[in-house]
């Protein structure tokens, strides 16, 4: 198995980031021994929304395009492999949203917004869906 530099270097950073923002939520009385089941919707649901918004939307696609080309094993490359990984910067993103759930009620505004807007994705693609299937089962009705 071949040593990445990188990838152990920004899995280091991801855990000291964690366990900082953890510790700092502790030292601040932030954390709770539980989240409803609304809240915990919510922060999945705006987890999802800025996963979708920097690995695949277009609006971000210029973000992405900063990484085209650059060496798989150099900063720049493994920067770019963790934000064209829904996998890998989902984890991320998760620890960022939660944190600020955490951190400051500001922050529920946003995550309300970045939810909202991912039902509304999911509202799409089910019509989407609906639409297609419709358009196959007209056309096979009229074979």
């Amino acid at each position: 198995m071949k040593f990445h530099f990188w990838y152990v270097m920004f899995s280091v950073f991801y855990l000291a980031l964690a366990v900082s923002g953890y510790l700092w939520l502790a030292d601040n009385s932030r954390l709770t021994l539980a989240i409803s089941l609304a809240d915990f919707s919510l922060v999945a649901l705006a987890t999802m929304r800025l996963i979708r918004l920097f690995t695949r939307d277009a609006i971000t696609e210029f973000i992405r395009n900063w990484f085209v080309g650059a060496d798989e094993e150099s900063f720049l490359g493994t920067l770019g492999t963790l934000i064209n990984c829904p996998w890998c910067s989902g984890l991320w993103f998760a620890t960022a949203v939660t944190f600020f759930y955490f951190a400051t009620p500001i922050a529920w505004y946003a995550i309300l917004v970045l939810a909202l807007a991912s039902v509304a994705s999911l509202l799409q693609i089910f019509a989407n869906f609906i639409g297609w299937s419709t358009e196959v089962k007209k056309k096979q009705a009229q074979m």
